[in-house]
């Protein structure tokens, strides 16, 4: 019988579905209605209208229960709130689905080592969210950087009423924390941080060291409060600094020749590569579609993602000793009065 299924998989359009239709829950159907390697067969969501809705525009089936998919499909997405990722990625893979989880994998990494045993025992695919993988800025950086010393990253976006279950540290940072760990290669020794919760009960900015077992460092910064957008990577190494700025799709790289003393204007050289872009998230659900065909691995896998989870943790424990710790400006105006 597992045979059988096997087969089914490398000769037919991979059955799919979608649990969670909110902002990129609905971008997830429609790459999966549009490839030529998938099916979509349902959409799943507690808003019954939601699922409707987005059921007519893809000639889907639409279901309230991420459970009545469970022999009517080969492969799911899940886009639901952080909070329920768990529950449903873990039915899921018992169903003997593969699975797709938007970032994070989960709430704890105790959570994500479960899931990642059970995938790995029954030989699910586990995929994960960690969209920025598939940029072809990030991928032009990676091919140029051999061994980063210093990296710093930085992602800040206006105010947006969504993601608001999460600090700005799983929200969005946990995407630069990926790319870091991604490039970097080596593994974590230390982690400090500093933040504010400023319009939600989270933190909304924050800014953390991660230093390495290599000695290279990190500097990530992420805020969600901001008047305008950045996403860029900065990194040194050796003799060169890049700058990937992944929100317009551009690399640069500054080539050292000499001291600035000998040489002035000629002691560095500056080139601009423009990257030709595509659409992340199609390229993403692809790698997905192509792993449920053939077994095997994909770009992020659910220990990657653990991995990612493992430093935000780490990062929301910093957080919290310092927002513990006592204040000395404060307790030397406490005492003197």
């Amino acid at each position: 019988m597992k045979v059988q299924c096997e087969t089914r998989r490398m000769t037919q359009l991979v059955r799919t579905a979608v649990v969670g239709l909110g902002y990129f829950g609905s971008f997830h159907a429609r790459h999966y209605a549009l490839n030529r390697d998938a099916e979509l067969v349902a959409v799943v969501d507690a808003d019954a209208e939601r699922a409707a809705a987005a059921a007519s525009v893809h000639g889907a089936q639409a279901l309230a229960d991420h459970r009545d998919l469970f022999g009517k499909v080969d492969a799911v997405s899940i886009a639901a709130p952080t909070s329920l990722h768990f529950a449903i990625a873990r039915d899921c893979i018992a169903a003997g689905l593969d699975v797709f989880i938007e970032k994070p994998i989960a709430e704890t990494v105790a959570q994500a080592e479960t899931l990642i045993a059970a995938a790995r025992e029954g030989g699910r695919v586990l995929q994960v969210g960690h969209i920025e993988r598939f940029s072809t800025a990030y991928q032009a950086l990676k091919n140029a950087v051999d061994a980063p010393l210093l990296v710093e990253a930085r992602r800040l976006t206006p105010f947006r009423p969504r993601a608001n279950d999460v600090s700005v540290v799983a929200d969005l940072m946990i995407h630069d924390i990926d790319l870091v760990l991604d490039l970097v290669g080596s593994p974590v020794s230390s982690v400090s941080a500093d933040g504010a919760a400023l319009v939600n009960r989270t933190a909304d900015h924050v800014s953390a060291r991660i230093g390495f077992e290599s000695g290279a460092a990190a500097i990530v910064t992420a805020g969600r409060i901001g008047p305008g957008s950045e996403r860029s990577l900065r990194v040194v190494e050796g003799d060169n600094a890049f700058l990937c700025d992944l929100q317009a799709g551009r690399l640069s790289r500054v080539a050292v020749k000499g001291l600035a003393a000998d040489l002035g204007e000629d002691a560095v050289e500056t080139v601009e590569q423009e990257i030709e872009r595509h659409d992340n998230l199609g390229a993403e659900i692809a790698d997905f579609l192509r792993c449920c065909r053939t077994r095997q691995s994909p770009v992020v896998t659910g220990e990657r993602a653990r991995d990612a989870l493992a430093v935000v943790e780490e990062i929301e424990a910093a957080l919290a000793a310092r927002a513990e710790a006592p204040q000395p400006d404060r307790e030397f105006q406490r005492v003197a009065s």
